[in-house]
């Protein structure tokens, strides 16, 4: 039977699997198109996933974040997403953060002693929800299949090819 840190191990390989088929073949132009006024585009979503899970790793681990809080800031959860490109770094960087926050999230799972599994979650987290640390690395993997719909709305509006369904 595979441990609870493998699953998620496997569900964070997955979703970043298919959040780069989502990516690959947008232009610059229409990773920073809004699909719908006041909807994210494809750069928000990148670096929110980016931050949330930086901020889920410093919360999990007891190390801080990596990420400047400017950057947290401006993708945080309840956000607004901007249409003007010129708000937010480069593609390019937004991709290195996503990238790099991944693989940190990854190692730290790693490593994470499988005893704390069931210890009460960091301050913060909905108990009713997230009630343990395990939950919260599960959250973690879970998270950016909640915005995998975003994006498969955007390549719709985009004229895209289907990646799922």
């Amino acid at each position: 039977m595979a441990s609870a840190k493998n699953v998620v191990l496997q569900q964070l390989g997955s979703s970043d699997f298919v959040l780069m088929q989502m990516l690959t073949d947008l232009s610059d132009e229409e990773y920073f198109k809004p699909p719908v006024k006041n909807g994210n585009h494809a750069a928000w979503i990148v670096g929110h996933i980016a931050v949330s899970e930086d901020s889920m790793t410093a919360d999990l681990t007891g190390r801080p974040k990596r990420i400047d809080e400017a950057t947290h800031a401006l993708f945080k959860s309840g956000s607004t997403c901007h249409a003007d490109a010129s708000k937010y770094p480069p593609r390019k960087r937004l991709d290195e953060l996503y990238r790099h926050s991944r693989a940190h999230a990854v190692e730290a799972l790693k490593m994470y002693d499988e005893s704390k599994w069931d210890s009460p979650a960091p301050g913060g987290y909905p108990t009713e929800l997230f009630p343990t640390r395990g939950s919260v690395w599960g959250l973690m993997a879970n998270h950016p299949f909640w915005h995998i719909g975003q994006l498969a709305v955007c390549r719709e509006v985009l004229g895209k090819k289907r990646v799922l369904g």
